[in-house]
């Protein structure tokens, strides 16, 4: 064994300590070309488990900025030029890193080629193993990556628009299918002269001589062609499905995580239409089966039938060949009426969806209040309104096919009347005019099939109008920033002229909520945000969380401006519990970890008792596996609201934003909840929108916002005494430590509505 294999191997031999090498490599690369991302940006949009896939780390590579391509090749004939290249392992064991190639001498004094690598679960350095080595470890798949170029401010930004549609660039990626495909569609359609050869020749040739001996020899000619292109009329259906299948899982991912990436001031008002905007994929993948794409498949052999009917029929070609342009009239005029039909059937589509998703989330509500029939008679309504459009692009299909199918009998008598004469006149024999009838029969089949996938067309085409819509639509995380690499945020935060407001419909002016924020709240300080309902104090913590974008104003971090931070980081850093305690289909354990599935047991507990949890749990048969059902059912308010709590707090927030966190607990819960939560934010900053007066025992300092001002700010007991109208102990300390209130009948207005009371071992609160 040479000196290299033997240091090579040494270095293969070394303890493993981390499990997943893919993601290490992916980090690796990410650092090689100065794009700083995060393991948890890289994950961003990605299933969460024990190891990183190889199509995830495409979606990695993506996320970080790459553009990539997962190749076949033999380590021979990756080029050096594109170093580094991920090599995938064998037994789905992770990545390493190819750096390049080497000559070395080994013991019998020969020339070999070694490649320099790294095993990133190693070591961090390279080190050169032998051929023999790295072909043991290497799957033969590898995938070659770039940086995708950056926008100059120098240049005008749609000149570096991304190229290629989202749709057609995703099946271009199988185009060796297709391609596959499209040969045996070459097959099929000249395979498919035989029996129309063998019909003219058994006329022509066999009938006439009472040739038995030919006719069997044809027969079993014309048996084997016809064994041949079933045959490949499979291999094309197939190759088409495979194609589609695996292009169907990428998209079908691609539009997932589009929607859930999507920007929540741009989210549609609807759920049931953002669900069915997402449903109408469907309609695209149908209109991409294996039975659309082989009657279009056929189209380009239209004119190659017709060419043949000119050789053995003569003149008898120009009727297909008349026929042709009339066909595809009629085929081009519907699309014109069928376009707006079923764009209407695609709204009103939607709107049927809208409802329906409605009432069943509102079902109870629904009962109680017995508005059932108010949602039966909008449902009745929007589902006439879908059917009459969609049984108005049935009649227009109806009608395209009918007229198609009158043109070609017309067509078939006229070939026989015009046949009949030719034969009269010695110009053409029986045979001739029977292989005629069927090649034009034949040539015309796919028009006829194109005629009658008008409706599916249009329908394929208005989703995707749509879909593409969705697929434009602004994300959280704008690749052309170049974020900050994995920050340590102290838990430090400052809002500097924050303005939001939220989008409104068209023609209608936009309402601000949030109007010139000033804050700044340090790291481990407590602070309650009170206010009237509807002033705005919600909308803060959502601004605060980066859910939405303040439409003027920065938000600071430590003094970095946060959109200098990757979202999937950020959220990293700030845990946020809002009103809506929104649980998912599961057990209790899922719903807790759905962020954080690679918490520690240990992290696990620590939550359970921290929000009362334990006891629940306890108490079921399953524990911690008890199920939940959607939107939580089967545990009643306050306890969604534990969940809620133990889903944030589990990830260990720097910045915890708790709004109403305790509304739905009864007072001995809450009590023991806020004394669990005293203990564990020691370090953490917390700040928590409140109506209870009992919460204000966590805080040191409140905030007082009114119609989206701040109209107050400072510590607690000198807010409060100045909301009560009473000067606190100090009189001087309040002028200095609270912001003048801009109206003191709306501070003093918030006390009277119990808004903002102190609690109840207050002696201001108790003079208010």
């Amino acid at each position: 064994m040479s000196s290299v294999e033997n240091e090579s191997q040494e270095y293969l031999n070394k303890k493993i300590t981390v499990d997943d090498s893919l993601l290490m490599t992916v980090s690796w690369v990410c650092k090689y070309y100065n794009l700083g991302a995060s393991d948890d940006a890289l994950m961003a949009g990605i299933p969460k488990g024990r190891f990183l896939t190889s199509s995830q780390s495409l979606i990695a590579l993506q996320n970080a900025g790459f553009s990539t391509g997962l190749v076949e090749r033999d380590i021979t004939e990756i080029p050096e030029q594109l170093a580094p290249v991920i090599l995938l392992r064998k037994s789905n064991a992770g990545g390493c890193l190819f750096l390049g190639t080497e000559t070395v001498e080994t013991e019998d004094k020969r020339k070999a080629t070694a490649y320099r690598v790294i095993l990133p679960e190693i070591s961090q350095e390279s080190v050169v193993i032998s051929d023999k080595e790295i072909r043991e470890i290497y799957s033969g798949f590898a995938i070659f990556l770039k940086p995708k170029a950056k926008v100059d401010r120098r240049v005008d930004e749609t000149e570096l628009k991304p190229s290629g549609h989202w749709l057609l660039g995703t099946l271009w990626r199988y185009r060796r299918y297709y391609r596959s495909a499209a040969i045996a569609t070459l097959l099929v359609n000249i395979l498919t002269l035989a029996s129309i050869f063998f019909t003219m020749n058994v006329y022509d040739r066999v009938v006439p001589n009472q040739a038995f001996v030919t006719l069997w020899s044809l027969a079993i000619g014309v048996i084997t062609a016809m064994l041949f292109e079933a045959f490949a009329r499979y291999i094309r259906a197939h190759l088409i499905d495979v194609a589609g299948k695996k292009a169907d899982l990428v998209l079908g991912t691609l539009l997932f995580r589009q929607m859930l990436s999507i920007k929540m001031e741009h989210k549609p008002s609807s759920s049931g239409s953002f669900a069915n905007q997402l449903r109408e994929f469907e309609s695209v993948r149908d209109f991409a089966a294996s039975a659309t794409l082989s009657a279009i498949a056929d189209i380009p052999f239209v004119l190659f039938f017709i060419g043949i009917i000119f050789t053995i029929g003569g003149y008898l070609g120009l009727v297909p060949l008349i026929l042709l342009p009339i066909i595809l009239a009629i085929s081009l005029i519907i699309q014109w009426p069928l376009a707006k039909t079923m764009k209407e059937n695609l709204r009103e589509s939607s709107l049927k969806q809208g409802v329906l998703i409605e009432s069943i989330e509102g079902m109870e509500t629904l009962k109680a209040v017995g508005g059932d029939s108010y949602m039966q008679r909008r449902w009745e309504n929007f589902s006439a309104l879908a059917s009459e459009t969609s049984m108005k692009s049935r009649r227009l299909s109806a009608m395209a096919t009918g007229c198609f199918a009158f043109f070609q009998q017309i067509q078939t008598v006229i070939i026989v009347i015009v046949g009949v004469y030719l034969i009269s006149a010695g110009d053409m024999t029986q045979g001739a005019l029977i292989g005629t009838v069927m090649l034009a029969s034949r040539a015309t089949a796919p028009l006829g099939q194109i005629v009658g996938l008008a409706v599916r067309f249009q329908q394929a085409k208005a989703a995707l109008e749509s879909l593409n819509g969705l697929m434009e639509k602004p994300l959280d995380r704008d690749e052309r920033i170049d974020y900050l690499p994995s920050p340590e945020l102290s838990g430090n935060v400052a809002m500097s002229e924050i303005e939001f407001a939220y989008p409104a419909p068209p023609m209608q002016p936009a309402i601000p909520v949030l109007k010139k924020i000033n804050i700044t709240i340090n790291r481990g300080e407590r602070v309650a945000i009170l206010g009237k309902i509807g002033s705005g104090k919600s909308t803060l913590l959502r601004v605060l969380a980066r859910l939405f974008t303040p439409t003027a104003g920065q938000i600071f971090a430590d003094g970095l401006d946060v959109t200098q931070i990757d979202p999937a980081d950020w959220r990293k850093h700030v845990g946020f519990v809002s009103q809506d305690s929104r649980l998912f289909y599961g057990s209790l354990r899922e719903n807790i970890m759905i962020g954080t599935p690679d918490a520690t047991s240990k992290e696990f507990l620590r939550v359970l008792k921290l929000t009362g949890l334990d006891q629940i749990a306890a108490k079921h048969p399953l524990g911690i596996n008890l199920p939940i059902g959607e939107m939580g059912d089967g545990l009643s308010g306050g306890q969604r609201q534990l969940v809620s709590l133990a889903r944030s707090l589990i990830a260990r927030p720097a910045i915890l934003l708790l709004d109403e966190p305790t509304s739905s607990m009864d007072m001995q819960t809450e009590n023991k909840f806020i004394e669990h939560l005293k203990t564990a934010t020691d370090d953490q900053t917390l700040v928590v929108v409140t109506h209870r007066p009992s919460m204000l025992s966590l805080v040191d300092r409140i905030i007082v916002i009114d119609d989206g001002n701040v109209v107050a700010d400072g510590p607690k007991d000198h807010v409060l005494a100045s909301l009560a109208g009473k000067p606190p102990r100090s009189a001087s300390a309040a002028r200095q430590a609270v912001k003048p209130v801009a109206k003191k009948e709306v501070a003093v207005s918030l006390v009277k509505e119990g808004s903002a009371t102190a609690p109840r071992e207050s002696e201001e609160a108790a003079q208010c």
